[in-house]
């Protein structure tokens, strides 16, 4: 005799089945999410399916009609709703607001992001915050950290005001940037992140130490380099498509000559007013002369090094888009931290009256924009990620805003949505287990109740967030968004 163990709803039934064979027993899912329209980036919408969930892995796909009768803790009656993978915000900063780090966690998670990279901080700060996540991952998002930016001298974010606090550390020398890249190494990131203020040879240096160590190499192209030369030395990926536009311009050699002299002259000026100043000379006359010739060999080394993008239009288009003035975004403020909640409603209604458009903004908003489909014609990766919480930008609230965008650059739904699930699993080398509602892969799912790929901004239209194989379903991510003290 077999005793089958079946549960139904919230009861138990012992059941004894005569048989003269050893027979499997009935599955049981944790959760099991019923008649539900599952999308990926691989198979597109699939309808009416059943997914079915045990641990924090997915055990089942298939049709509902095919689907044999399975018993289930939890049952999410999916009709009508949309099932897709957790979302990543691959450019974020834990660190970077005093007093808002507490709250990240939550807001990522209450909005649907079930991973994180975290793309320049202290180590003191952000080991702590990645550690706190793997301890609880059920209630927190998958954190990547880099670490601090590997930058040169003089040092961008060298802690000298509020918005320039001290997420970089300074190298002079290669050996400087050898021991800082190490020291990085031995910390155990998951990546790193080399700065605008490195020397060729530094840079170079960070990229070896990087390659030998199997980490990816992200960051901002130094502004002593081209962007071929750093994405031929073994770039990972480019941050904010940054310094991309100087590359392209019909005259970028000598642009590149100005900048190695301005590099060279300012050896004593602030690191971040120094790198302003060279964009400020720099960035309207390349948007304004750029070369079709040019940018297609650019984009080929890109393409073919598997230099990634992740254009983070978020904050490189805020002073043109000004979504921060519309009234869905202030209200996202109400999630944050009561303090950090005045500060940035003053300051951005502020902004919004003080400070006019600039139309250099406008056409370099217009060329980052164009340069996503020149780049998805050229087979360059493309992954999303915000820079949140820079300028307003709310955790969480924030990447679906990025999503809209890269839908208005000319991405389809579902590529927006492959950039922001499968990319950067694969950028991580964890496509084979997430990013997918396949058999076998993290059970990292989001649930909305309104279809994506009619419309990219149903994203934010959540239902239900399933981390690590827990369900949130919406009470519970309205405590999330609600706890803000």
């Amino acid at each position: 005799m077999l005793l089958v163990i079946m549960l139904v709803g919230n009861a138990c039934e012992t059941t004894k089945i005569a048989s003269t064979k050893q027979q499997e027993p009935s599955v049981i899912a944790d959760i099991k999410f019923q008649n539900i329209n599952v999308i990926d980036a691989k198979d597109g919408l699939q309808e009416n399916m059943t997914v079915l969930v045990k641990d924090n892995r997915i055990i089942k796909v298939a049709k509902a009609a095919d689907m044999a009768p399975t018993g289930a803790k939890q049952t999410v009656v999916g009709t009508g709703k949309y099932l897709i993978p957790g979302l990543w915000d691959a450019h974020v900063h834990l660190v970077f607001t005093e007093g808002l780090e507490s709250s990240m966690f939550r807001l990522f998670l209450a909005h649907g992001i079930t991973s994180i990279r975290d793309t320049g901080g202290q180590l003191k700060l952000v080991l702590p915050e990645r550690e706190k996540a793997r301890k609880d991952p059920q209630n927190s998002p998958r954190v990547m950290v880099a670490g601090p930016l590997l930058d040169g001298k003089p040092t961008v974010y060298d802690g000298s005001t509020p918005n320039n606090p001290h997420l970089g550390i300074g190298a002079g020398t290669v050996a400087e940037a050898e021991k800082n890249a190490a020291e990085m190494i031995e910390a155990k990131v998951d990546l790193l992140k080399a700065y605008e203020m490195l020397t060729p040879e530094a840079f170079k240096a960070i990229l070896a130490k990087g390659k030998a160590a199997g980490l990816p190499i992200s960051g901002h192209v130094p502004l002593s380099m081209d962007v071929i030369e750093a994405s031929d030395a073994g770039m990972s990926s480019m941050e904010h498509m940054r310094n991309l536009e100087f590359a392209c311009s019909s005259d970028w050699e000598d642009l590149l000559k100005t900048r190695q002299k301005m590099l060279f002259d300012g050896q004593e000026e602030i690191g971040s007013t120094l790198r302003r100043n060279i964009h400020k000379a720099q960035r309207a006359h390349a948007v304004a002369n750029q070369d079709a010739t040019r940018r297609t060999e650019v984009l080929k080394h890109l393409a073919d090094n598997g230099t990634w993008q992740i254009p983070t239009f978020s904050i490189m288009t805020a002073f043109s888009e000004r979504f921060i003035t519309r009234t869905d975004w202030q209200q996202s403020f109400t999630y944050l931290p009561s303090k950090i909640r005045d500060t940035w409603t003053k300051n951005s209604i502020a902004f919004a009256r003080n400070t006019p458009v600039d139309p250099s903004s406008k056409d370099y908003a217009k060329w980052m924009f164009d340069m996503v489909g020149h780049m998805q014609a050229a087979g360059v990766e493309i992954m999303a990620g915000t820079d949140c919480p820079i300028f307003f930008l709310t955790p969480g609230y924030s990447l679906h805003e990025e999503l809209a965008l890269l839908v208005k650059a000319g991405m389809t739904p579902l590529q927006a949505i492959e950039a922001a699930t499968t990319k950067p699993a694969q950028y991580f080398d964890l496509d084979k287990e997430l990013g997918l509602i396949q058999e076998g892969f993290f059970a990292d799912l989001v649930v909305l109740d309104a279809n994506p790929l009619e419309d990219i901004r149903n994203t934010i239209k959540i239902n239900a967030v399933i981390r690590d194989g827990k369900l949130h379903n919406r009470e519970a991510l309205d405590v999330l968004l609600t706890a803000t003290e």
